[in-house]
């Protein structure tokens, strides 16, 4: 019975082509060196009489082009990540000196100033309103909104009181709701912010603006840019 010599007849070609093992990267994942360094060994030292199944080749090589895909799309997707990333910073730089609704429910008014803002409403109403309290709590001005449709729904406040004279100067909080079978329902308000700069998250994550009172708040909190 003739016996299978056990050196390859590929262990010149192997030798020749000899792939060098890199270095440990401490990690646990395959790469694609270090699978391509496997699949060479596998050839040099197969039997030649029962040489490696052209479709499990085939497939091996399948494999090594998915990592290479894989890896060059990690590429790709960190490039558009970047570019992302500069597109919303030069987007939120272009708010520096204007105003933007921001939400909140305090504001600072200065004596002769108005406010405006606007209130979230979940549903269709006539019976919306908006009332502003004094540092104390105590009511200084309701507004009524009238018809609204479900949605932002503006207002402004001349910055005067009840009486009609102009309210001091000083915070004032804003409380919004509309009325609903005889009970109020609060609702989400959102007064208007001067921006005073740009701060750019340093992971490159969030950018953020800060408003002249210093309320800080990313891009996607602001519902309008006048």
């Amino acid at each position: 019975m003739s016996t299978v010599n056990a050196t390859s007849p590929f262990g010149e070609l192997g030798s020749s082509y000899q792939v060098q093992k890199p270095a440990t990267k401490g990690r646990q994942e395959l790469g694609q060196e270090e699978f391509l360094m496997l699949m060479l060994t596998q050839f040099r030292n197969q039997d030649p009489l029962k040489p490696q199944d052209p479709a499990e080749f085939l497939s091996q090589l399948a494999q090594v082009s998915s990592v290479a895909g894989i890896a060059e799309m990690k590429n790709s997707i960190a490039t558009l990540a970047d570019s992302l990333y500069a597109g919303q910073a030069l987007q939120a730089a272009s708010v520096v000196g204007r105003s933007v609704l921001a939400p909140t429910d305090r504001a600072s008014l200065a004596a002769g100033e108005s406010l405006r803002g606007a209130i979230d409403l979940p549903a269709s109403t006539s019976a919306g309103f908006v009332r502003v309290l004094d540092a104390g709590g105590a009511l200084v001005r309701e507004i009524p909104l009238g018809a609204r449709p479900a949605g932002l729904a503006d207002f402004t406040w001349d910055g005067r009181d009840r009486s009609g004279q102009p309210a001091a100067a000083g915070t004032y909080q804003v409380v919004a709701g509309y009325r609903s079978a005889g009970q109020e329902i609060a609702a989400d308000t959102y007064l208007t912010r001067r921006v005073a700069s740009v701060s750019l998250g340093g992971d490159g994550q969030r950018t953020e603006i800060t408003t002249t009172d210093g309320q800080a708040m990313g891009l996607a909190d602001i519902r309008a840019i006048y």
